[in-house]
C-alpha cells in the first residue's frame, strides 16, 4: 500500500470542506429564494398570507422602513400588516420580475395590480384599480424572513387613486 503524503491529504480535505461549505451556501440561498417566492405567489396571489406567517417569518421579524408608524414587530406585526392590506386592497396580483438570493439576503422586484376597497394611506376607498412596482430586500435567518426593507411608488399609487 502506498503512503499518501500529508500535503495531499490536507489538500483533499480542504477541497472537500470548501465544496461542502459552498454547497451549504447554495442550498441556503435556494431555500431563502423559495421562502420569498412562496410568500408572494402563494401568500399574496392565492390569499394564504395568514396561513403562511409562521412558516415564512422569523418570530423576531421587523420592518426596516414601515409605511405605518405604529408597526408592531414579530409575527403579530406582520399579521397586522397583512390584515391592513387585505382590508384596503382586493384582487391583488404580484408578478415577480427579479429575484436574487444568497445565504443571508433576498432581493426582489415586483409589479403589482390591485383594487382599492378600504381606507389606506389617508384615502377613503375608491374602488379603483392601480398598478405599481416595488423592491424589497429581506434579511434571512434559518430560511425565514427576519427583517425587510421595502421601496414602492406610493405617490404613484395615490396619484392613480385620486384621478377622476
Amino acid at each position: 500500500m502506498k503512503h499518501i503524503s500529508p500535503v495531499l491529504c490536507l489538500s483533499l480535505a480542504s477541497l472537500f470542506f470548501f465544496q461542502c461549505a459552498a454547497s451549504r451556501k447554495l442550498g441556503m440561498a435556494r431555500q431563502n429564494e423559495e421562502t420569498v417566492r412562496l410568500w408572494f405567489e402563494e401568500g399574496w396571489n392565492h390569499h394564504r398570507n395568514e396561513e403562511l406567517l409562521e412558516r415564512v417569518f422569523a418570530p423576531d421579524w421587523s420592518d426596516g422602513n414601515p409605511l405605518r408608524a405604529d408597526q408592531t414587530e414579530g409575527i403579530e406585526g406582520m399579521r397586522q400588516t397583512v390584515r391592513f392590506y387585505n382590508k384596503a386592497f382586493s384582487e391583488t396580483q404580484f408578478t415577480i420580475t427579479h429575484l436574487f438570493a444568497d445565504e443571508t439576503h433576498v432581493a426582489i422586484r415586483y409589479d403589482v395590480v390591485a383594487k382599492h376597497i378600504g381606507e389606506a394611506f389617508g384615502l377613503a376607498p375608491t374602488g379603483k384599480r392601480f398598478t405599481s412596482s416595488g423592491i424589497v430586500i429581506y434579511e434571512m435567518s434559518k430560511g425565514k424572513i427576519r427583517r425587510s426593507w421595502q421601496e414602492l411608488d406610493l405617490m404613484g399609487i395615490i396619484k392613480q387613486l385620486k384621478q377622476d
